[in-house]
C-alpha cells in the first residue's frame, strides 16, 4: 500500500509540474517592417540598364493576345528589347518604405516607351521567408489620352508583357541578373542580365 501511494503522489507530482511549465509564445512578427526591410533591400538593385534577354512564352489556347499574335506553342525570345529604370518619388504625402516606384523607358526596336512599376514585397517572401522578392504591375506611363496605340505597343500587351503582374527575384551577389516570374498571362518567365 505504501508503494502505491508512493507511486501515486510521484505520478501526481510529475504532473502537476508539466503543467506548471509554459512554452514562451512565438515572437510576434511586425509585418509592415518586414515588408519595408525586404522592398528596400531589392530597391537598389533594380536601377539600372537591363537586357531581357530571355522572354519565355507558356502558349494558352484560350489567350486572346496570343491568338492574335498566333502563338500556338511555347515560344522564347532572346534579346527581346531593353530596360532603364530609375528610382522614382513615391506620388504619396508621407512616402511608405514598404513600396518603391520606379519609371523608365521600354527599348523595342526602333521604339521607346515610357513604362513604370511599384514594388511590393511577395507574400510568399513576407510570410515564408523564400521565393522571390518582390511582385508588381508591370504598365505603361503615358499620359491619359495623350496618343493613339501603335501596332507595337499593341503586341508588347497581347504578348503579355504590358498590363502583366510579375514577381521579381534577384540572387543576393549577383546584382548583374534578374528574373521576373509572370503571374497571370502567357509570359512565364523574362531572364534579364545588366
Amino acid at each position: 500500500m505504501k508503494t502505491f501511494l508512493l507511486a501515486l503522489l510521484l505520478g501526481t507530482g510529475v504532473l502537476f509540474s508539466q503543467c506548471a511549465k509554459t512554452s514562451e509564445p512565438a515572437p510576434k512578427v511586425n509585418y509592415d517592417q518586414k515588408s519595408a526591410e525586404i522592398v528596400q533591400a531589392v530597391s537598389p538593385a533594380v536601377v539600372g540598364d537591363w537586357t531581357l534577354r530571355r522572354v519565355h512564352i507558356t502558349a494558352q489556347p484560350y489567350n486572346v493576345g496570343q491568338r492574335e499574335l498566333r502563338i500556338v506553342r511555347d515560344t522564347v525570345f532572346e534579346n527581346f528589347a531593353t530596360l532603364s529604370i530609375q528610382q522614382a518619388p513615391s506620388g504619396r504625402s508621407i512616402p511608405d518604405p514598404r513600396y518603391a516606384k520606379f519609371t523608365g523607358f521600354l527599348h523595342y526596336r526602333t521604339k521607346t516607351y515610357p513604362i513604370q512599376f511599384e514594388l511590393s514585397a511577395s507574400p510568399q517572401r513576407l510570410f515564408h521567408d523564400e521565393g522571390p522578392q518582390a511582385v508588381f504591375l508591370f504598365e505603361y506611363n503615358f499620359p491619359v489620352g495623350s496618343h493613339l496605340t501603335e501596332p507595337e505597343e499593341q503586341l508588347l500587351q497581347y504578348l503579355g508583357l504590358i498590363g502583366e503582374n510579375f514577381s521579381l527575384e534577384i540572387v543576393p551577389g549577383q546584382p548583374l541578373a534578374m528574373t521576373w516570374h509572370g503571374l497571370n498571362r502567357g509570359i512565364d518567365k523574362v531572364e534579364l542580365v545588366r
